[in-house]
């Protein structure tokens, strides 16, 4: 039966040399694969935002439909339709420590970090936990966008007690010792990086891969 892989191979192989355009369209294709959305998921997504549409039409003081409604602007990349209905949740429910992070981090992605970093220092003396320390990963990336290099690294130094398996909370602290001209630290925070690997179950390492290669190459070049 392995042979029969060798024979398609070679057909495969037979069929591009001929028709070159269709390889380069295959490449583009894989090339392209992670930015394009499963259609399948697409669909699904559209379907839910109707959904919440229509039960906030139906009662607009639901919170929550507001919230996941929110969520899903935010996975979509559109801040600013999040950060209308997270405004909208707040004004009933202005101590969820969950709003105020969602708050926080579509302020930051819509390039208000300033505005961003009140309501995550509020979410985590709310709820210190909360996200296992999410509200600190944003207020840096927020911190980092103003240039507040110091404030930042204690917000990920925070961030990785917090959540001590994130991978990509240990290349950013790398990253802002060594523009803090802390080389020791930030190497000692690539070593902790690649450490944390070591101990990710599987499923773990497929979100945080990326932040794993970064952090093995940085260990690398030294």
């Amino acid at each position: 039966m392995g042979y029969w892989l060798y024979y398609l191979g070679f057909m495969a192989l037979t069929f591009a040399l001929q028709r070159p355009w269709v390889m380069v369209g295959v490449l583009v294709f894989v090339a392209l694969r992670p930015f394009i959305p499963d259609p399948i998921v697409l669909a699904r997504t559209w379907g839910k935002i109707r959904a919440l549409d229509a039960q906030i039409a139906a009662n607009p003081a639901n919170v929550t439909a507001r919230r996941d409604l929110a969520i899903i602007w935010l996975e979509r990349l559109r801040p600013g339709r999040a950060l209308e209905l997270l405004d909208e949740a707040r004004r009933r429910a202005p101590d969820d420590a969950e709003l105020l992070y969602l708050t926080g981090l579509a302020r930051m992605r819509s390039g208000d970090a300033e505005g961003a970093l009140e309501p995550l220092v509020r979410a985590v003396e709310l709820e210190p936990r909360l996200r296992y320390g999410d509200p600190y990963l944003a207020a840096a990336e927020a911190l980092l966008m103003l240039g507040r290099l110091e404030e930042a690294e204690d917000a990920l130094e925070r961030f990785t007690r917090t959540n001590s398996s994130s991978i990509q909370g240990h290349v950013l602290l790398s990253d802002v010792r060594r523009k803090l001209g802390n080389a020791e630290g930030a190497k000692a925070a690539i070593r902790e990086a690649l450490d944390t690997w070591k101990t990710l179950p599987s499923y773990r390492r497929r979100s945080e891969v990326r932040w794993w290669v970064t952090a093995w190459v940085k260990h690398i070049l030294g």
